[in-house]
């Protein structure tokens, strides 16, 4: 990570652009205030079309409020957002994750349980040149 064009929200969660992805780290609990600006910083990179995939990293996280989830499930919903991955996390934060994927009612996002997994199955759409 290339800490120069990261963005660092209050709550202390990173997003960045990088090769077409918008990378989250997820560290600090997200309620509806911090979910906010990570949807809002995530649609300026779609919408100045720098990236159409997403990979959010759970690994640190410990808690995702309702709003927030109702939030992230609207930034998938965005239809530049091509792919996206989720990855990382507890059992209780990957079963939140799973509520966001299904409550976002498109097939073009996954969960893994590394990095390595979601970039490649990301890299597989770039490759195909999948567009919605």
């Amino acid at each position: 990570m290339d800490e120069e064009n990261v963005i660092k929200t209050p709550g202390g969660n990173k997003v960045w652009c990088k090769d077409g992805i918008i990378h989250y780290l997820i560290s600090a609990p997200v309620d509806e205030s911090e979910a906010v600006q990570l949807r809002d910083e995530g649609w300026k990179f779609v919408d100045a079309g720098e990236a159409h995939l997403v990979s959010i990293d759970i690994q640190q996280s410990t808690q995702f409020s309702s709003a927030a989830r109702r939030i992230w499930v609207e930034f998938f919903k965005h239809p530049k957002i091509f792919r996206a991955t989720i990855f990382g996390g507890n059992v209780f934060v990957r079963t939140l994750a799973s509520f966001v994927i299904a409550a976002s009612s498109r097939g073009n996002m996954k969960f893994f349980a590394t990095e390595k997994e979601a970039l490649k199955w990301l890299h597989v759409s770039v490759d195909q040149n999948i567009s919605t």
